[in-house]
């Protein structure tokens, strides 16, 4: 009798099992999506991607579609998630849109990092720009052989110093700057007299404790979470430029799903990048005022210094049209952010 019981109990119990983990069919109708991220697992915003982006993936797709991640880098760096979805070894991945990503991904993209596009944490005119773009930006993803799930909003990046005051630009121009952003923000370091120091992300904490860099642009998000504040003594807000990221997947991957899950997918991806950008944000805002909160010290350029660092930057804009980014997206941004601003004005005004 204890026998049989103990066989209903297990049949049960199996039964439940398997109706909660396999909710439409069985498990081999399932397609296990590999991806991978710099961000570790149960820090911060990567709660938010591990809690609610994918179980919504999972979900929307009645668990036909998971979402396997390689967290904290184990992976490798960003290019080499690049070089693992050619080869199907990964299909997606969550990366920064900078430098070599940019580039393999989508080119035209680089615009959004011009120092000084957009005005001071002015994240309306980000999502005004992004959302008149992101058609075409997306096309070119897709030629390329990606798919854009997200595009994100990492932050306005402040510089985080070890040892000077970058009150002024003669004060940056003595430090050590780091650059691993790819070829526009060495440039754009170059446009201000800097000689950067190239270091590739997996050593940048180490170059930072060590002392061969004592100066970085950086989200406060990523600052915080590589535990480098311990170690810095000023920050300067400057919004030097607005960081993008990307939630990417291979074509190869996206089309090899049902039509039914691809639809599925789409249909909550608007509000999935809306949540996600509004995740990234508060992260960043409570990561910066920790460390000043711990004691890192906020410096501020004058007016003066910062008409200076936007004069000797604003030449790159045009200069780098038509080699990193077409000059066709740098005239519609500029027309839209135009355009924007316009219409933003005559609001405020019609209002008074």
């Amino acid at each position: 009798m204890k026998s049989c019981r103990f066989f209903v109990i297990s049949v049960v119990f199996f039964i439940i099992v398997f109706a909660f983990y396999i909710p439409s069919g069985l498990a081999e109708n399932r397609t296990v999506l590999r991806f991978a991220t710099l961000g570790q697992k149960g820090i911060s915003v990567m709660v938010f991607f591990d809690k609610t982006f994918i179980p919504r993936i999972v979900k929307a797709t009645d668990g036909e579609v998971l979402l396997d991640v390689y967290w904290g880098g184990v992976m490798g760096d960003e290019e080499d998630y690049i070089e693992k979805m050619r080869v199907n070894q990964l299909q997606g991945a969550m990366v920064t849109a900078s430098g070599g990503i940019t580039e393999a991904v989508c080119p035209d993209m680089a615009v959004f990092q011009l120092p000084f596009l957009f005005n001071p944490w002015a994240w309306d005119e980000v999502k005004y720009v992004r959302d008149n773009v992101k058609d075409e930006l997306f096309e070119m993803a897709k030629k390329r052989g990606y798919k854009i799930l997200v595009f994100m909003d990492l932050d306005f990046e402040q510089i985080y110093s070890t040892k000077y005051k970058i009150d002024t630009l003669e004060n940056l121009q003595k430090a050590k700057v780091l650059t691993h952003a790819g070829r526009l923000e060495d440039l754009m370091l170059r446009s201000l007299g800097i000689s950067p120091v190239p270091v590739n992300v997996p050593e940048v904490v180490s170059s930072v404790r060590t002392g061969i860099i004592n100066v970085a642009i950086s989200p406060s998000l990523w600052w915080i979470g590589a535990q480098l504040y311990p170690v810095t003594k000023y920050v300067n807000p400057l919004p030097i430029k607005y960081a993008p990221g990307m939630v990417i997947l291979s074509m190869e991957a996206w089309d090899k799903l049902s039509e039914k899950n691809r639809q599925a997918i789409s249909n909550v991806l608007p509000k999935l990048e809306e949540e996600t950008n509004v995740a990234i944000k508060n992260c960043n805002e409570k990561s910066y005022k920790a460390m000043v909160k711990y004691g890192v010290e906020e410096i501020h350029l004058s007016e003066q210094e910062m008409i200076l660092f936007k004069k000797k930057t604003r030449p790159l804009w045009d200069e780098m049209a038509g080699d990193i980014y077409s000059r066709e997206i740098l005239d519609k941004v500029i027309n839209l952010l135009k355009e924007y601003r316009m219409q933003k004005n005559k609001n405020v005004l019609s209002c008074q």
